[in-house]
């Protein structure tokens, strides 16, 4: 921290965000993320840019009722940024 860090950003593995966030509180360094987080845990120091997932499904299904749409399919990865 002597070279004057402000703020750590990501990483988008959980494992290893878990990890940062851990040493990001331990220094007292804001730490910021943009990755599904399926554990929303109110942390001090760390904020997360990803819609949580209550928000993603209401958005899904407000798009569905705006276009009208009565049946939709959601394709996704499991390994997701690897």
């Amino acid at each position: 921290m002597e070279f004057g860090v402000q703020a750590i950003f990501g990483p988008s593995d959980p494992i290893l965000g878990a990890h940062i966030q851990s040493i990001c509180e331990a220094l007292d360094v804001p730490h910021l993320e943009a990755r599904i987080d399926f554990e929303p845990i109110s942390k001090e120091l760390s904020i997360n840019l990803h819609p949580s997932q209550e928000h993603m499904n209401k958005a899904f299904k407000d798009l569905m009722a705006f276009l009208n749409w009565t049946k939709v399919a959601i394709i996704y990865e499991e390994d997701y940024g690897k």
